[in-house]
């Protein structure tokens, strides 16, 4: 199951940078309104989630059972993604999602079942691996 996982968020991830070619950097940079984040602030905090999760998916296999929860708001402006260059965030995007493809490729069968607390939860392995792609399929069509 992890191998499937993580060709399927490899795929997503060739993919989509091909559609993110047919976007035009107004549509990247305009936001839907004021308080809504731009295109390029959803990437942003995509990668800010891929962050934040590398740790979860690497800790949870160590037995480490660090809180990692992170206010997505405040790290998307702290990040100032809003005046980044695109291909910046582009890249910064790919690599991390590439990176948590790799790690997921060595996590073995019998680490799906362990525990780590998120906030006020305490979800599996194989519960996070699975919202993680749901997570960034929902964001990349707001994008899309």
């Amino acid at each position: 199951m992890t191998e499937v996982l993580a060709k399927q968020l490899s795929q997503i991830i060739e993919h989509t940078l091909q559609q993110f070619e047919s976007i035009s950097e107004e549509a990247w940079n305009t936001k839907p309104a004021p308080e809504k984040w731009s295109k390029k602030e959803v990437l942003g905090h995509l990668a800010d989630s891929a962050m934040n999760n590398i740790h979860r998916f690497i800790r949870i296999k160590q037995g480490d059972e660090t809180n990692i929860w992170y206010d997505q708001n405040f790290w998307v402006k702290a990040s100032d993604y809003e005046s980044q260059n695109l291909a910046t965030v582009k890249t910064l995007w790919e690599s991390l999602n590439l990176q948590i493809a790799r790690v997921w490729a060595n996590i073995d069968e019998a680490d799906l079942q362990k525990t780590i607390p998120v906030k006020d939860e305490t979800p599996t392995l194989k519960f996070l691996m699975e919202d993680y792609i749901d997570h960034l399929n929902h964001h990349l069509k707001q994008i899309l």
